[in-house]
């Protein structure tokens, strides 16, 4: 399984236009690993991940076609996740020759707020209604809690997260038959549900990417529904203690926030002493 990071930063991107933390000064002075797009993952060539409004330029700066993906998972409808414009463009209207079929997969509250959003760009733009869908060129899949699908040739299970219930946030694990990876971005850190529906699987992980996106110098957390280095720390830990993980399994961090964040190789040696590893833009790894 080839994985490829189109995005590693949290909501507002690293640096910030006019923050002056040392997270944000490193950026600016150093550059390369410093600088964080917002989160997005390239399974292979056609699956994707999250398509937020930074992942279409990232791609094309990585030598990455688009055009080859043939799933959209959604976490959840929040703007860093889900850019209606990108969508939109499918319409005949942008000059859009031809898309290859898209199937979008998401939670149904996350597809009502993002179909929502697509009408608020284009009134054609729907994803409640045939005529929409043909227009995009797009299926739906409204995917709960516990539901495993298909997707080429990949397996799919849904997780819940407790990240937003107002938009019925999801976590995903990717079977390709040899590798299981699971995708959690914009979850607080797990309670005895996530844990139980990760046992469930009955199939150890191989691959982990969890939400990171408070640094461990930030002492009281501003949100509750986003884990902390603290909390990525303990739970790297716990997926080895709890027999969740294939010998040499990997875990990474994305989804970082200045807040709280040193600079990349900083962060880096934290995390490592802590069992787990720093994702950047651009990274590329084979499970």
């Amino acid at each position: 399984m080839h994985l490829t990071f189109l995005g590693t930063g949290a909501a507002t991107a690293s640096p910030l236009p006019f923050c002056n933390c040392a997270c944000c000064a490193a950026a600016r002075r150093e550059g390369g690993k410093n600088i964080r797009r917002r989160s997005s993952l390239l399974v292979g060539d056609e699956l994707l991940i999250d398509l937020g409004p930074d992942a279409v330029q990232a791609a094309f700066r990585l030598g990455l076609d688009l055009r080859r993906v043939h799933t959209l998972l959604v976490t959840h409808a929040h703007a860093d996740h889900f850019d209606p414009g990108h969508l939109c463009t499918r319409l005949r209207a942008y000059g859009c020759v031809a898309p290859a079929p898209l199937a979008l997969v998401a939670s149904p509250a996350s597809l009502t707020r993002m179909s929502e959003a697509l009408m608020r760009e284009e009134p054609d733009a729907r994803l409640d209604d045939p005529a929409g869908l043909a227009a995009l060129s797009l299926t739906v899949r409204p995917c709960l809690p516990g539901d495993r699908f298909v997707c080429g040739r990949y397996t799919v299970t849904a997780l819940a997260s407790r990240h937003d219930p107002t938009v019925d946030s999801r976590l995903y694990v990717v079977d390709d038959g040899e590798k299981r990876l699971l995708y959690a971005l914009d979850s607080p850190a797990f309670d005895e549900a996530n844990w139980d529906a990760l046992a469930a699987l009955a199939a150890p992980l191989d691959c982990v990417v969890l939400d990171h996106t408070y640094g461990p110098h930030l002492r009281d957390l501003p949100r509750d529904n986003h884990m902390s280095a603290h909390d990525a720390a303990r739970t790297a830990a716990a997926l080895h203690v709890r027999g969740l993980l294939t010998p040499g399994a990997q875990i990474w961090a994305s989804h970082l926030s200045h807040e709280g964040t040193p600079p990349h190789a900083e962060m880096s040696r934290i995390a490592e002493r802590n069992g787990y590893r720093v994702a950047w833009d651009g990274m590329e790894i084979d499970v």
